[in-house]
């Protein structure tokens, strides 16, 4: 007891049986020098951790012993929540990419003007602006991270030099995830599909997306994507 009558504080060590804690809803996170840089999907909002916080949030998605005062300060920002499930606070794991499918320079061809394509890119903008990105990952397809056939690579390739070349043509070639979207719109419609992954790196601040399957990314190079570290992939 300390002086005054005041109980300490307990450091929080969950047992079996216990309540477990998860990320709160719409939170996923990547960890980069010891640091966890979060995303909150609806909003489109990346965001790091106090230092103190920081150390205490690591520890605990590690199953360490955190004091209570860290886990209340943790389910009050909105970070995490309890469950009566498995404790489960782990970050996005994507493999590192380790090549890019090999595509020829973005060409002007009839698949860049062709109604399906001018249709998927007003119904991605247009869905992006009012309704948010959350509506068009309906389907998660990170499990095709870990595939290891190439099947498809040629008609997959033809589809990322189409979008890309109709970016050039509409502006949108900086735009990495519209373009990413709209790539794997046409790929699923053809029968394949990818990964979407959110990558962010500190100082200067920059976020980026690619599309991954396995370890190829299919809409960028390797050497560039693995700059970033992953926080998001559906």
């Amino acid at each position: 007891m300390m002086e005054g009558g005041t109980q300490p504080r307990a450091p929080f060590l969950q047992k079996e049986g216990a309540v477990g804690f998860v990320l709160a809803d719409g939170l996923s996170y990547g960890v980069g020098a010891n640091k966890a840089i979060f995303l909150a999907l609806a909003s489109d909002r990346y965001f790091c951790l106090s230092p103190e916080l920081n150390d205490a949030f690591l520890a605990f998605a590690d199953g360490q012993i955190v004091d209570q005062h860290h886990i209340e300060t943790l389910i009050a920002d909105g970070i995490i929540c309890d469950t009566t499930g498995d404790h489960d606070m782990r970050p996005v794991r994507v493999p590192v990419a380790e090549r890019s499918l090999a595509t020829r320079a973005a060409r002007y061809t009839m698949a860049v003007r062709s109604p399906v394509a001018l249709l998927d890119r007003v119904y991605v903008k247009r869905v992006l602006a009012k309704k948010g990105l959350p509506r068009l990952l309906t389907r998660d397809l990170s499990n095709l991270l870990y595939e290891r056939s190439d099947r498809g690579a040629e008609d997959i390739a033809e589809i990322v030099e189409a979008v890309h070349a109709a970016g050039r043509i509409f502006g949108a070639k900086d735009q990495c995830l519209s373009q990413s979207l709209l790539i794997r719109r046409q790929m699923q419609r053809c029968g394949y599909g990818a990964a979407l992954v959110f990558g962010v790196r500190l100082l200067p601040f920059e976020a980026h997306c690619w599309l991954q399957r396995g370890v190829t990314v299919l809409d960028d190079h390797h050497e560039h994507v693995v700059q970033f570290t992953p926080v998001f992939a559906s």
